[in-house]
C-alpha cells in the first residue's frame, strides 16, 4: 500500500512538473545552462536563427541566446555572419522545420570555424508554444544534445509574434491549424477521428514539388511521434529505475524522449490528406516549393500503431541513446525498464482510445 501511495505521489509530482511553463527569457536562461553543461569549456558555438512563426521571433531567440552564452564565457560564440545566414536561407526548409542537412552543417563550420551548430524551432499557437534546440557536431554531424521547453507567451513574445503577416490568399487553417477541426469532424466518415491528430506539415525545401510534398508528410509524422513520445516520457518514473541512477534526471528524460520519438516516427500510420496548399518561389535562380498539408488520423489506426510498440525494442533504443554500455545493464535493470515502458504504452493506448490524450 505504501508503495502505491509513493508511486501516486511521484506521478502527481511528475504531472505538475510537466505542466509548468515559463516565459521566453526564462526558457533561454534554461537553454544556456543546458548548453554550457553539455559542451566542453571553450567549444566554438554558432547559434542559427530559430525556425519560428515569424522571422523576428527566430532572430530574437538566436541573438539573445548568443548574448547569454557570450556573457557566460564558458563557450566561444562564433559571429553570425551574413554568409552563414545566407547558407541557411539557401537551405530553405530550415526556415520552417529547423532541420539542416549534414552538408550545410559542415559548410557552416568551414566558413566560421564553429565546432558546434545550434539550430531549433518554435511550434505552437495561442498562448502556448514549444521551443526545441539541437546541438550538432560540425565534424561528425552527431547530435550532441536536444533541449526543449514549454513557453508561455508574454508581452515580448506577443510583440514578436504580431509581426507575422500571413497572406490573405492562404487557407485559414495554415495560420490556425486546429481551427479546421469543426469543418471536418462532423460525424459520419469522420467518426473516430482524434482531434489530437490534426496537424500541419510544412516543407519549402529547394527541390521539386513532389519531393516537398513528401517532406511535408514526413514533418507531420515527426510531430505526431514527438507528441506521443513526450506524453509517454512524462509518465515514466525515472527515479525508480536503477539503470539511470548515475544519470541526471533531466538528461535521461531528454534521451528517453528522443529514443521514443525515433522508435515511433517510422510507424505513424497513413492518414487522409484533407487539403493541400502549395507556394512557389525562386531564390538565387533555384525554384523552391512551400507545401502545406492538413491531415487527419483515424483513432483506430493510431491505437493499433501504439499497441504494436514493443517495450523490449524501445528499451534497447533508450539504452543505446543514453550511451549506457549494453554489457553493464543487468537483466533486472532492463526488466524494470521494459515493465515501465509496457505500462506507459498501455496507458497511452487507453488515453487515445478515450479521446482524452492531446485534447
Amino acid at each position: 500500500m505504501k508503495k502505491l501511495i509513493f508511486l501516486a505521489l511521484i506521478l502527481a509530482t511528475t504531472a505538475i512538473c510537466f505542466a509548468q511553463t515559463s516565459t521566453l527569457d526564462m526558457s533561454l536562461n534554461g537553454a544556456r545552462a543546458y548548453i554550457e553543461a553539455q559542451l566542453p569549456a571553450g567549444s566554438k558555438v554558432l547559434i542559427a536563427d530559430t525556425a519560428a512563426p515569424t522571422k523576428e521571433l527566430g532572430s530574437y531567440i538566436a541573438e539573445e541566446l548568443s548574448s547569454r552564452l557570450f556573457n557566460g564565457k564558458r563557450v566561444t560564440v562564433v559571429e553570425r555572419s551574413a554568409a552563414v545566414m545566407q547558407t541557411l536561407t539557401a537551405e530553405t526548409n530550415y526556415q520552417l522545420s529547423g532541420e539542416v542537412d549534414d552538408n550545410s552543417i559542415q559548410d557552416i563550420g568551414h566558413k566560421t570555424g564553429a565546432e558546434v551548430v545550434i539550430t531549433g524551432s518554435v511550434r505552437g499557437g495561442g498562448d502556448q508554444y514549444r521551443l526545441n534546440l539541437k546541438m550538432t557536431s560540425v565534424k561528425t554531424s552527431e547530435l550532441l544534445g536536444h533541449w526543449s521547453a514549454s513557453v508561455q507567451t508574454d508581452t515580448v513574445m506577443n510583440a514578436l509574434l504580431a509581426k507575422a503577416k500571413p497572406s490573405i490568399e492562404r487557407p485559414q487553417w495554415i495560420n490556425e491549424p486546429l481551427s479546421a477541426k469543426s469543418k471536418y469532424e462532423t460525424g459520419g466518415s469522420a467518426q473516430g477521428v482524434s482531434a489530437w491528430y490534426y496537424d500541419v506539415g510544412v516543407s519549402n525545401k529547394t527541390t521539386t514539388e513532389q519531393q516537398s510534398r513528401t517532406r511535408a508528410r514526413q514533418n507531420v509524422q515527426q510531430v505526431i511521434a514527438e507528441n506521443i513520445a513526450s506524453d509517454m516520457k512524462a509518465r515514466i518514473d525515472i527515479t525508480s529505475l536503477s539503470i539511470f541512477e548515475s544519470s541526471g534526471i533531466e538528461d535521461a528524460e531528454i534521451r528517453i524522449e528522443s529514443a521514443l520519438t525515433n522508435s515511433i516516427k517510422t510507424r505513424v500510420p497513413s492518414y487522409e490528406a484533407l487539403e493541400w496548399y502549395v507556394e512557389k518561389g525562386n531564390t538565387g535562380g533555384k525554384d523552391w516549393y512551400m507545401v502545406y498539408v492538413l491531415v487527419r488520423f483515424p483513432r483506430k489506426d493510431i491505437i493499433a500503431m501504439v499497441e504494436k510498440l514493443q517495450p523490449t525494442q524501445m528499451a534497447d533504443a533508450i539504452i543505446k541513446a543514453a550511451g549506457i554500455p549494453a554489457q553493464s545493464v543487468t537483466a533486472a535493470a532492463k526488466s524494470e525498464l521494459v515493465s515501465e515502458l509496457g505500462e506507459v504504452r498501455d496507458y497511452a493506448v487507453g488515453m487515445i482510445r478515450s479521446g482524452v490524450m492531446g485534447r
